[in-house]
């Protein structure tokens, strides 16, 4: 079991690294669509994350790494995602679907107050094409503008026990990636074109602290409180900005001359503070109610030169905001014998999102609502689990020639427990 979970780690880091993991328009702006922080189980519950998701404790929570007390035995988590977007504007309807690996991790305790865990995940991603056509006079432009790539984070937590019911941990997170944007602005009836190109490579550490206490009331019931901090940081950037123009002889494309060229080598990128605080009632292997507040300094975010010329950067603006989800879970019988769906984990949330910027000076805002299903694999008594969390959500709106995005998408994650790193005892 062991070396086949070992296995596919290194496979699902490979596929990890080399997908497609954005398909927004949207994905245009800031480091891409955020992808990070949110297992299948707690996009099951709206994407709360800073309180326990598990009615058993037996899963790593990389969002709050405080938030492991209760992990007795290493799991091993591989997770993946399936999504349907459609965009709708004032002119044009589309639809596309993506797939991707969203979460490779192995947590296990240490000691009798500590919990440990390493994973792989990407962070954001850059996936759009879009083409715009205007008319100005007697003169017909098209606008063509794509995007790609995206980053990735290793990240390891340590997690401890430090008093009655509170503990403390630490994340830390390695980024890296590359992302590249186009602009090719092309005039009707004319053979000449000029194509904006954009190229950046990101890395550097990012660092999360966090909270968690536990109150005990009556017998079984608990009232959770969870906090993180993520530090505003700031990533190491290569950036390569050109301009060029062509010509274009039937389908032949033909660099005529380079407009600009600007290299920037050890620029800086600066990432947003992060503030959550949540709170959970829950009853021990039962149910739990959860409520989370997030709060991101976007208008801190900034980037050296790049995407000076580009459309989409010239028309943004970043602005604080504040993520709020409500949710829960359900076990209705976890010791049933009788029924297996008895002891099937339960799960339902919602979210709302106030805008981070402003395009064309228009809020973006988001939300959505989700379904989970916790589904017992394995021996009674490892807390196995195959996650499923379906989610339905809305981004933006027609108003001022902009994107109305919705999708649908299905998560699917499989935590398998067992006992590591610990020593047999023979009598």
């Amino acid at each position: 079991m062991k070396w086949i979970i070992c296995s596919l780690s290194l496979l699902s880091v490979i596929a990890v690294k080399a997908q497609k993991v954005s398909v927004s328009p949207y994905s245009a702006y800031g480091l891409g669509e955020q992808l990070f922080d949110n297992s299948t189980e707690q996009a099951g519950m709206g994407g709360i994350s800073t309180v326990p998701t598990n009615p058993f404790g037996q899963s790593a929570n990389f969002s709050n790494p405080a938030a492991n007390q209760n992990l007795r035995m290493t799991t091993f988590n591989a997770s993946g995602s399936g999504f349907n977007h459609s965009f709708k504007s004032t002119t044009d309807k589309a639809s596309t679907g993506r797939f991707n690996v969203s979460n490779i991790s192995l947590a296990f305790p240490v000691g009798e107050k500590g919990s440990f865990g390493l994973g792989f995940q990407p962070y954001s991603g850059l996936g759009y094409e879009i083409l715009n056509s205007s008319t100005n006079g007697d003169i017909k432009q098209s606008v063509n503008l794509k995007g790609d790539g995206g980053l990735n984070s290793i990240h390891a937590f340590y997690g401890r026990n430090v008093g009655k019911g509170f503990s403390l941990g630490l994340r830390v997170n390695y980024l890296f990636g590359e992302m590249t944007r186009n602009e090719i602005l092309a005039i009707e009836g004319s053979s000449l074109a000029v194509d904006y190109s954009d190229k950046s490579n990101y890395r550097g550490a990012q660092f999360t602290l966090g909270s968690m206490y536990t109150q005990k009331v009556g017998k079984s019931n608990n009232l959770n409180i969870g906090a993180t901090y993520t530090l505003g940081t700031k990533l190491r950037t290569d950036v390569t900005d050109l301009t060029t123009s062509y010509a274009f002889f039937g389908t032949n494309k033909t660099s005529l001359d380079t407009i600009s060229l600007v290299r920037i080598d050890n620029g800086k990128t600066k990432l947003p503070q992060t503030f959550a605080i949540g709170a959970s009632y829950s009853k021990d292997n039962a149910w739990s109610i959860a409520f989370e507040a997030k709060y991101n300094t976007w208008s801190d975010f900034k980037k050296p030169i790049e995407g000076e010329n580009l459309a989409m950067a010239q028309n943004i603006s970043y602005k604080n905001n504040v993520r709020l989800g409500v949710g829960g879970y359900w076990v209705p019988d976890f010791n049933s014998y009788k029924s297996y769906f008895s002891r099937v984990t339960y799960r339902a949330g919602v979210y709302y999102q106030t805008p981070q910027y402003k395009v064309y000076n228009t809020d973006i805002n988001s939300f959505g609502a989700s379904l989970g299903f916790g589904l017992p694999i394995g021996k009674d008594n490892d807390a196995s689990m195959m996650n499923v969390s379906l989610e339905y959500g809305q981004k933006g709106k027609v108003t001022n020639n902009l994107i109305k995005e919705n999708y649908l998408g299905v998560k699917v994650g499989f935590d398998i427990n067992d006992i590591w790193f610990r020593k047999r005892v023979i009598d």
